[in-house]
């Protein structure tokens, strides 16, 4: 039997799952976008500029790290652009999240599929997990699209 990783993939429609969608979306995969687009029937330009946002995160030693997650619905900000961590902090309700159901569970963010229930402090180490896989390359047209440098992470684990 294939071992687990600490990681599980959950599929859950509790209330705590249903509060992080109105709080703040998880972070995709790079490889999580483009099937994401097909299944939209949107280019990746289209999908970033109408639905989806660069995310930031605080790293251990203090730099900061971008990656793409679901716009938030929040004090009129635009998708298709760059959110700062004191925004962040803020809660708002993932574009996705409509009627208390996700829309693309599907395709849902990496981080979202993974809602940790009984491990608060793992939600930190799962992002953690997720921001090496943010490289200059796989960022380089998200950075393209919202016309500034992202800062990528140092290089993606093995």
């Amino acid at each position: 039997m294939p071992k687990r990783g600490p990681f599980p993939v959950t599929s859950c429609d509790c209330a705590a799952c249903r509060a992080a969608c109105l709080n703040s979306p998880g972070w995709f995969m790079p490889n999580q976008i483009a099937p994401l687009a097909d299944h939209l029937e949107l280019s990746l330009a289209e999908l970033f500029r109408q639905k989806l946002a660069v995310g930031v995160t605080q790293m251990p030693d203090g730099g900061q790290v971008h990656g793409v997650m679901p716009h938030k619905l929040r004090d009129g900000k635009k998708p298709g652009t760059v959110w700062s961590l004191s925004e962040l902090a803020e809660p708002g309700r993932c574009i996705f999240f409509d009627r208390g159901r996700c829309t693309i569970y599907k395709y849902r963010p990496f981080e979202c599929a993974r809602m940790m229930h009984d491990r608060p402090r793992a939600a930190v180490t799962l992002r953690h997990r997720i921001v090496p896989r943010w490289t200059k390359e796989s960022l380089r047209e998200f950075a393209e699209l919202v016309g500034q440098k992202l800062k990528a992470a140092k290089s993606a684990p093995r």
